[in-house]
């Protein structure tokens, strides 16, 4: 038992050591294709700069990282939003990527890894199928397009089962990838500016029997294009001509996690913060990664009025308890909301003023909510039973998205809302003022 608890811990600790090496990316690339060469890792189906190369003279560029995952990871003078030039490789740590840039694509050069050997041989034999899936423009049509993809697919199984590189979670994947690497550049042909376009009548077999649940899975998030792909699948999935609302598109994806991938890329493009709420609210649940509520906290502070009358910032946090509340469940009362601190001595010089408003107002449609940007939590939470602090107290911590929001540079910030969840100043009077219980008399008869 002992000796196989020792070997047990020294596979993990072989593991780990190896997940940790540093890995080595050396290239060359034509000064006419680019001046700079970015790494990118995959991130939730999109791409994420990790690092940039500027080439020497020569054309020499390198990069030298330690890989976050094992999996895929992108090179190439391209961008995350387009990722013509851009390609794919497999890192784990302490491999070697050696790699020649031309005007028709790579080629790898010198000592690789079996894992990206295997990726290339594929990408050589699907380039001009690739190219004509993903690139606008081209003499191409479905005519010639269409018999393309009926040979091909026959190809496509022998091809993913293919791989023998002795890496099992590589070979599992690979599978999986030239699968889904054949039908993401099928789909996308349909989305291209062409001269001719197919009617429903003329559309191939492949296309005819293609089964889009079979790619609207988790397995999108791992790839590059994932996030480009979920969409194409879904408008090929929905009948547009019946103009289907959001929630008849969400509701075609088997996948949660997924659904929330593709309201995301509805809300980042909403103009408006009544807009953006309305596709929260319905569709809140589904954020279920870390990523995805980041994303969405970022369109609510960019999109958030700042002027009287607009929708305000509807945050929600936690109270001494734990217990999340929200400016949503606070309609129906006029809100103010001190931002503050423990450390902060304007603050407590407001907490008597504070303290006599909760007063006056009780049983009022008032709400008394102080939010807390203390980064010592722990503090704060001793703070309020000793100090006995009155109205609905809650801990934000330090560049919170309430802070961000309105632009708070300093403290104590108050903040007053209307029963409607309106923003009636982003910087009103402090509890010491009297012109505070006037703006409070009039709003709390409306």
């Amino acid at each position: 038992m002992r000796k196989t608890i020792v070997l047990l811990f020294a596979m993990v600790v072989a593991i780990t050591a190896w997940a940790q090496k540093p890995s080595n990316i050396n290239g060359t690339i034509a000064k006419s294709i680019s001046s700079k060469v970015t790494l990118f890792k995959v991130y939730n189906g999109r791409l994420v700069e990790v690092a940039t190369s500027t080439p020497d003279e020569s054309g020499r560029f390198a990069f030298r990282f330690t890989p976050e995952y094992e999996g895929l990871y992108s090179v190439g003078t391209g961008t995350a939003q387009n990722q013509i030039r851009v390609y794919r490789f497999y890192f784990r740590g302490g491999e070697e990527l050696n790699i020649d840039f031309t005007d028709e694509g790579y080629n790898l050069v010198g000592e690789n890894t079996k894992e990206n050997e295997m990726l290339f041989s594929w990408d050589k034999k699907s380039k001009n199928f690739k190219d004509k899936g993903t690139i606008p423009g081209g003499m191409t049509t479905y005519v010639d397009f269409f018999p393309e993809v009926e040979q091909f697919k026959g190809e496509v199984p022998k091809i993913a089962a293919s791989s023998n590189t002795g890496n099992s979670k590589f070979d599992s994947l690979f599978k999986k990838l030239v699968d889904f690497d054949f039908a993401y550049y099928a789909i996308s042909y349909l989305y291209m500016p062409r001269s001719a376009h197919p009617s429903k009548e003329e559309m191939s077999d492949y296309y005819i029997d293609f089964d889009y649940d079979k790619y609207l899975n988790d397995f999108l998030l791992d790839l590059p294009y994932g996030d480009r792909f979920l969409g194409s699948l879904v408008y090929r999935k929905v009948d547009l001509t019946s103009n289907p609302s959001l929630k008849e598109q969400v509701q075609v994806i088997p996948s949660d996690v997924l659904k929330g991938q593709y309201v995301l890329q509805r809300i980042e493009g909403a103009r408006s913060y009544d807009a953006f709420e309305e596709m929260y609210n319905e569709n809140k649940q589904y954020f279920i990664l870390d990523e995805q509520k980041q994303r969405v906290t970022t369109v609510q502070t960019k999109l958030v009025e700042t002027k009287a009358g607009g929708k305000a910032f509807n945050f929600n946090f936690p109270d001494v308890d734990g217990n999340e509340v929200s400016l949503e469940s606070l309609k129906g009362n006029v809100v103010l909301v001190d931002l503050w601190a423990t450390w902060c001595g304007p603050c407590k010089a407001e907490e008597p003023h504070w303290e006599k408003l909760n007063e006056e107002y009780k049983g009022k449609d008032v709400v008394f909510v102080g939010v807390s940007v203390d980064q010592d939590k722990e503090a704060w939470e001793k703070y309020i039973p000793e100090k006995g602090i009155k109205g609905i107290q809650l801990h934000a911590g330090p560049r919170n998205p309430l802070s961000v929001a309105y632009e708070v540079s300093g403290i104590p910030r108050y903040i007053l809302i209307d029963k409607a969840g309106n923003l009636i100043t982003a910087d009103s009077p402090r509890p010491s003022n009297p012109e505070l219980k006037t703006l409070l008399d009039e709003w709390i008869k409306k």
